[in-house]
């Protein structure tokens, strides 16, 4: 095949890859055609990771740093150990917490207070996503304890009389991830459609391509089954009390040495992606939203010619569609849709812009300020 001729309506941003460059060593679609989609998942992932290492400052490792230090403080205590006294609850069982391991408590407490911080500033395009995460995170802490509260050797001799609450709050923690899953989805076909925008269908395929979500996707189940894992492990050794085989503690401080990443990799990804100025929600949320504005309009007044900074006139609406003068410099309708008919004259309203001072004709999604990622 050809490589397609024109330009994308990608923004130059710097980047030194791209999702096409990767390549891998070792395929395992060799094998059989059958694990093609892994290689191409593998693709993804190696891209996230790179692009990652490329990107993250300061700022991002110390996000990193202080949610493994919060999450290893709050799980290895000499009382978590000891298996605590099962007669103490309450605020007694609060205060007969040993002086060293309530220090260590407040410290946990103060470090994934830094933490949730530094995702609040640095990721303000994910702020309620990130929230989201966190209610799945502890929603399954709850969730097994609910299993392991007459069970602690659960899911060993379940009765499923005894799983009820576990399991509702595992049905609502599932809603809340597809949730946040079909929102960044539908967020990146509308971004695709609306940003990259082309005649040549091939070049529309290949920016698609850029702006898979399949390593993105599969890095979300990953930390899923992860979260699920490193909850149910330390629920059960806090349940077996005085074990003294440790391998579900291990078990629970590794799985969660692990969430911590994804975590940070999973909420800053669709926001380099789309952009600081892009709105994560929803195709259905985002249709009510437009229907309750009434149809308003969201005036662009930083338009302009890329060539000689000339402003330009146009709108967009809240879902990203572009209206423009029309054409018919006599017809007396003032804008419409990109590609809708106009009422007055029955003409088509142009995708490109004739710049009257430097007589540049450039499409009107190029003179649109860009902040997004690629």
């Amino acid at each position: 095949m050809t490589e397609p001729s024109g330009e994308s309506t990608e923004t130059e941003d710097g980047m030194q890859f791209r999702l096409r460059d990767m390549e891998l060593k070792v395929k395992v679609g060799d094998i059989h055609p059958i694990f093609n989609r892994i290689d191409d998942l593998r693709k993804q992932w190696k891209f996230m990771i790179l692009l990652a290492l490329n990107d993250w400052r300061k700022a991002n490792y110390l996000m990193l740093g202080f949610g493994i230090i919060a999450f290893v403080l709050g799980s290895i205590s000499t009382d978590i150990i000891s298996g605590g006294d099962s007669l103490s609850t309450g605020m007694d069982g609060l205060m007969g917490v040993g002086s060293f391991s309530f220090f260590q408590m407040l410290l946990s407490v103060v470090a994934w207070v830094v933490f949730l911080y530094f995702v609040w500033i640095e990721f303000p395009v994910m702020r309620i996503h990130s929230i989201t995460m966190m209610l799945i995170w502890n929603g399954m802490v709850f969730a097994n304890v609910f299993f392991h509260q007459n069970n602690p050797d659960w899911p060993t001799d379940m009765a499923l009389s005894d799983m009820m609450y576990g399991t509702l709050i595992m049905l609502v923690v599932v809603f809340f991830t597809y949730f946040f899953w079909k929102a960044v989805s539908d967020t990146r076909d509308l971004h695709v459609q609306v940003h990259h925008v082309h005649e040549d269908v091939r070049i529309m395929e290949r920016d698609m391509y850029e702006h898979s979500l399949g390593g993105w996707g599969s890095m979300l189940f990953v930390w899923f089954s992860a979260t699920f894992i490193s909850a149910w492990s330390g629920v059960n050794f806090v349940a077996s009390r005085n074990n003294e085989a440790y391998f579900t503690l291990f078990v629970h401080v590794l799985t969660g040495i692990i969430i911590i990443p994804l975590f940070l990799m999973i909420i800053w990804y669709p926001q380099r992606m789309l952009g600081t100025a892009t709105k994560i929600s929803t195709s259905a949320a985002l249709t009510a939203e437009i229907e309750m504005s009434q149809g308003q309009l969201n005036i662009t007044t930083d338009a302009k010619c890329p060539e000689c900074d000339a402003p330009v006139k146009l709108t967009m609406e809240m879902d990203g569609q572009i209206s423009v003068p029309c054409s018919n410099e006599g017809c007396e309708t003032f804008s419409g849709i990109i590609g809708s008919i106009c009422s007055g004259c029955e003409k088509e309203f142009p995708s490109r812009f004739n710049c009257q001072t430097c007589n540049t004709n450039i499409p009107y999604i190029d003179t649109i300020p860009d902040s997004e990622a690629w």
